[in-house]
């Protein structure tokens, strides 16, 4: 798995939302991060590098950059490793110390057993 830095994400988190953006649009976006603009094209270059993130086009000194890893399969993976690293891979434990912390609200716990009733029913297929 390409291992992503929190800034990193900032910058991915926008290129998934928009598909295709300049760095320019991507500046733009993050500027109530504060952030010097030759940081975030640092930030871009560095998931380019990482192979996150490609050029779909160039217009004179203009790039256009797109995702190369898919949003989704970037969080189960990096959830994954998370459940692995603090939990010893047990969700039940992660989930427990969610509940136990009273992190989770009614909602969202009464959501939780609503998704685990229909997984159920599905026999575990969804």
């Amino acid at each position: 798995m390409v291992r992503i830095s929190d800034a990193e994400l900032e910058v991915m988190k926008i290129i998934w939302k928009e598909k295709e953006v300049t760095s320019l649009e991507i500046i733009k976006k993050l500027e109530d991060c504060n952030w010097n603009d030759n940081t975030i094209r640092t930030l871009i270059n560095r998931l380019i590098t990482k192979k996150a993130v490609g050029i779909s086009k160039k217009e004179g000194k203009t790039y256009t950059y797109v995702p190369l890893i898919k949003e989704n399969e970037y969080k189960v993976k990096r959830s994954i490793n998370f459940v692995k690293q603090f939990y010893n891979g047990s969700i039940n434990e992660m989930m427990l110390n969610f509940i136990d912390a009273k992190e989770m609200s009614k909602e969202d716990l009464q959501y939780l057993m609503d998704k685990i009733d229909k997984k159920k029913r599905k026999g575990g297929d969804e």
